[in-house]
């Protein structure tokens, strides 16, 4: 099981990674706006996340502390991340 999650893990950051890479590159070559606003919300609901996690675990008085910090940043990148959608729909 723990090899078939890495393989997830590694194939998201790899897929990831791909749909930053082209949403800058067809941003700056064609001005595209959905595309750099998918790019930056796959950078929130990922990276961005995890840290804001970590940070979130370390700097916590609790572990219920640090569990309740995690959702709340949870919730609040996931909004974040849907916001952005929202807005690449109403610009295509």
């Amino acid at each position: 099981m723990h090899v078939l999650i890495n393989a997830m893990t590694a194939g998201g950051a790899v897929v990831g990674g791909a749909v930053v890479l082209f949403g800058l590159i067809h941003y700056v070559i064609a001005g595209s706006v959905p595309a750099l606003l998918i790019a930056l919300a796959v950078v929130i609901a990922g990276p961005a996340e995890d840290l804001l996690k970590r940070g979130a675990r370390k700097r916590a008085p609790s572990p219920g502390a640090a569990e309740l910090w995690e959702t709340a940043v949870d919730r609040a990148t996931s909004l974040l991340f849907l916001l952005l959608l929202l807005v690449c729909v109403f610009l295509v």
